[in-house]
């Protein structure tokens, strides 16, 4: 059976999230130097030995261009009212190096990166996350494990992620004045974390401890992740529960989360169809919010069907995902929190969902999500990408503002990627946001329309 093209969009494009922060920023001719530097020593990657320890490092760069207009549906930036064009380049670089040493049946492993990131011109596009001349030099990955068969126990800044990161992905919430971009996503990793996991034939296995990034309210939470791999490409069944121990800037403090989840579920009769979903319960006291009781829902449902026998391997996607909005008449707390969701799991759309909407404006919150998707490959080397989004509020407000409707925006994104190898990645996209009267009421009644484009060099 042929691999999807939602299966090669993670093994292609993941490492472009691997690598969060703790050195301070110097200036524009720091950065210029730094970079210049780093670059010149990119030839230098490779693997080597050392007696019994094996060293892996390399250099990730990554850089994107990003230009808008009619900029929060004609509203203007949100750090410049009336700034409905909007322009900013970005790039980071990070060198890494992992190292693994065999100790009889098991091994010792370790991995340390920092990225050195910065935004130019105008600022981020929506005007919330960041500004022209932003900059950060910060480390990223800090972590030490043992593993062997069966158990894997790490400590440290680390990448963890929960399925296709819905709920429990980016440990580091990417902004200009802390990270130098919003856009990149060099910045991922646990700034903390303790993981401990078993593997058997039929079970995984993994309890965790995590703080998140300043960003994300420097968050600490602890729980506990069951996975069933059903076999035979039949999918994978999942269970999770944490409890939020600290997490005041975000008003989650408190909260306890509930997640079951399903992945590529297949049905032996069709063979081309695979079932994606996931249901999250939110509940726990609102430690924040005056002590109400939390009690949020999310989920979605979702369908791809894909004829990988055929010249182009296309497919098509359809997703409902509905996130509970706060209900004003009662006591409890009913608004959905998006948490800790990640990006470029299994295609552009897990889990920010539209490159206008679900970069600017809804964030997994309030929200219920029609998504149509096309996807097709031409060649090993291209993919081809359309999506068509409705957007809705769950209840008439935004973040705590009434509004008399409910109906947001229709979106189109058509994304095109080249990967000639696993070394060098290329990105572009235009996204066309219309808004309907929520939308216009929260903001203007202009489109709202986005070109961007990202380029990845791995060494």
């Amino acid at each position: 059976m042929n691999r999807s093209s939602d299966s090669l969009h993670r093994d292609r494009i993941a490492e472009r999230m691997r690598r969060p922060r703790s050195l301070r920023r110097g200036g524009p001719a720091i950065f210029a130097g730094c970079l210049a530097v780093l670059t010149s020593s990119i030839s230098s990657a490779e693997q080597f030995e050392l007696g019994p320890v094996a060293f892996d490092t390399g250099v990730t760069a990554i850089s994107s261009f990003q230009t808008g207009s009619g900029v929060n549906y004609g509203a203007g930036a949100v750090d410049d009212p009336g700034d409905t064009k909007r322009t900013v380049m970005a790039a980071s670089i990070e060198p890494w190096v992992e190292l693994n040493s065999a100790l009889g049946d098991s091994s010792v492993y370790a991995a340390a990166s920092g990225v050195l990131a910065g935004s130019f011109f105008d600022g981020e596009v929506g005007g919330l996350f960041g500004r022209g001349g932003d900059e950060e030099l910060e480390t990223e990955l800090l972590h030490v494990g043992w593993r062997n068969a069966t158990f894997d126990v790490s400590v440290g800044a680390q990448d963890y992620i929960v399925g296709d990161g819905l709920v429990i992905g980016d440990g580091n919430l990417d902004t200009g004045a802390d990270d130098g971009q919003y856009w990149l996503l060099p910045f991922s990793a646990w700034r903390n974390s303790a993981i401990a996991r078993m593997k058997t034939d039929w079970l995984r296995v993994e309890t965790f401890w995590l703080r998140s990034d300043r960003d994300f309210g420097a968050a600490r939470l602890a729980g506990v992740n069951f996975e069933r791999d059903l076999g035979q490409d039949r999918g994978t069944l999942g269970f999770m529960f944490f409890k939020i121990l600290q997490g005041n800037r975000l008003n989650v403090d408190g909260m306890t989360v509930w997640n079951v989840r399903g992945a590529d579920l297949r049905l032996p009769a069709l063979a081309g169809l695979s079932l994606f979903g996931e249901y999250v319960a939110q509940r726990g006291d609102d430690d924040d919010g005056g002590g109400r009781d939390n009690a949020a829902d999310g989920w979605y449902v979702e369908a791809r069907y894909g004829i990988d026998d055929w010249e182009w391997q296309p497919a098509v996607h359809y997703r409902y995902m509905r996130l509970s909005g706060d209900e004003p008449d009662t006591p409890d707390n009913e608004e959905y929190r998006g948490l800790f969701f990640t990006t470029a799991t299994r295609g552009w759309d897990t889990w920010y969902q539209g490159e206008v909407t679900g970069q600017y404006h809804l964030f997994n919150q309030n929200q219920i999500t029609h998504m149509v998707k096309l996807n097709a490959e031409p060649s090993p080397r291209w993919i081809l990408n359309l999506y068509y989004y409705r957007f809705d509020l769950d209840e008439p407000q935004y973040f705590g503002t009434p509004l008399s409707s409910t109906d947001w925006s229709d979106e189109v994104n058509l994304m095109v990627e080249y990967v000639p190898n696993p070394k060098f990645y290329v990105f572009a996209a235009l996204a066309w946001s219309t808004p309907d009267s929520a939308a216009k009421a929260a903001f203007g009644d202009d489109d709202f329309l986005v070109f961007e484009t990202m380029l990845i060099l791995n060494f």
